[in-house]
């Protein structure tokens, strides 16, 4: 078993992402007329974005706040953040 408490959940959970960012950048390619290719570049800079925004969030609670309430806040901002427009 790996060090970081593995469970095949985690591997399910992957799984499901990935066929989620398929589905959704296939629907975008159709959707704005792009090429398959560049929809998954639209896609991976909002993925990247979105880990900016929740690494600068956790930072910044880091600084304020516990481990404990750092982790809740960083887990509700991710629930409930949505790209710019694009």
């Amino acid at each position: 078993m790996p060090l970081c408490g593995f469970n095949p959940k985690m591997i399910h959970g992957i799984a499901l992402f990935a066929e989620g960012l398929f589905e959704a950048t296939a629907a975008r390619a159709t959707e704005e007329k792009m090429s398959l290719p560049d929809a998954f570049q639209v896609e991976l800079r909002d993925i990247h974005l979105f880990l900016q925004a929740l690494e600068d969030k956790h930072q910044e609670l880091k600084r304020q706040l516990s481990p404990e309430e750092t982790a809740r806040r960083v887990a509700e901002l991710a629930l409930t953040w949505e790209p710019s427009k694009r």
